[in-house]
């Protein structure tokens, strides 16, 4: 039997650095060959609802749905319904490559509808959308899933980001919040098969309601989270105001300055929210601030701020990369 001798330890280190760069072209090709193959199957799908479309045979079966727990890229969501949410992200948009095709709850997506897609609230929900760089705010129906690009709060149809004043930078900074008197509604008719907002079905009559204008406001006031809550002129919270609009309704509010942020989570415990900040304290900059939420003291742990989405996304890569998968982008 042959015996092969072994390589010295000279030998290795001149033939390492070959063996890593084989290695490393092996991975890109390999890469680079499953996005050609994801475009390709993603060509293939829109060419596939082209053909449905034009036959007829891609049909909506909306239904109202809130869902089960699920997981994407290894990160677990979990719907509910929650009326009372509210919320700072990036915000971004899709559009013509998925027109056509069913959205989560059943109903065919249509771009040029004012719609989104979330994470976990309900569909059909309602919720007003803030670009908080130049003040325009959009009342938006939910009808689907997503982004599940790290770091973004809501995407919405390419006719509601051209409304919103940020189609062609493609994100904004946002804030979105649920719309529970419009919210509870739909949910009523979807639950009795009824989807007034849907193109091609009956149209359900509507209430009356006061048509909301263009109103001077300033975020004078502070929600108990901590968070500036609109105030018209006259002392009447546009809360108020913003709770009678209707879907595609848009009003303008003042742009504020705001901060980007990746918050990693909010600790009851003070130590514990010390040990959190200290294990992610090599990513970058870091600190502990306090927040009365519901009459509780919560210690938020937050990475930034952030000088652009694009710092803020490497800081949340790095966050995930440590095994903290709830934290989320937040704009304050």
């Amino acid at each position: 039997m042959q015996v092969i001798p072994a390589l010295s330890d000279t030998i290795l280190r001149k033939l390492f650095p070959l063996l890593r760069g084989v290695a490393a072209f092996r991975l890109h090709h390999g890469r680079t060959r499953h996005r050609h193959v994801k475009k390709t199957q993603k060509k293939k799908q829109v060419e596939e609802t082209a053909v449905q479309l034009a036959e007829g045979t891609v049909v909506a079966e909306p239904r109202y749905k809130i869902g089960d727990p699920y997981t994407v890229g290894g990160v677990w969501y979990y719907p509910e319904r929650n009326m009372t949410y509210d919320k700072t992200g990036i915000g971004s948009w899709y559009g013509d490559e998925f027109a056509g095709r069913l959205t989560a709850n059943g109903e065919i997506f249509d771009p040029e509808q004012i719609t989104a897609a979330h994470k976990t609230l309900p569909m059909p929900s309602v919720v007003r959308v803030t670009n908080l760089d130049n003040g325009k705010s959009l009342v938006v129906r939910v009808n689907d899933r997503g982004p599940f690009v790290p770091g973004r709060i809501i995407d919405l149809s390419r006719e509601s980001a051209r409304l919103l004043g940020f189609k062609e930078l493609g994100i904004a900074k946002v804030r979105v919040q649920l719309l529970a008197e419009q919210s509870l509604r739909l949910e009523d008719l979807a639950k009795k098969g009824k989807f007034p907002e849907v193109e091609g079905l009956p149209e359900e009559p509507k209430p009356e309601f006061n048509a909301v204008g263009t109103s001077t406001v300033s975020f004078s006031a502070t929600s108990s989270s901590g968070r500036s809550t609109y105030q018209t002129e006259d002392g009447q919270s546009a809360i108020d105001l913003l709770s009678s609009s209707r879907v595609g309704e848009m009003i303008e509010v003042a742009p504020i300055e705001t901060s980007i942020w990746v918050q990693i989570g909010a600790f009851h415990s003070k130590t514990n929210a010390s040990n959190v900040l200290g294990k992610v304290s090599g990513i970058g900059s870091g600190q502990i601030s306090q927040v009365d939420v519901d009459g509780q003291v919560l210690h938020r742990v937050r990475l930034g701020p952030a000088t652009s989405v694009e710092m803020a996304d490497d800081l949340l890569d790095g966050v995930f990369g440590l095994g903290f998968t709830g934290a989320r982008i937040v704009v304050d």
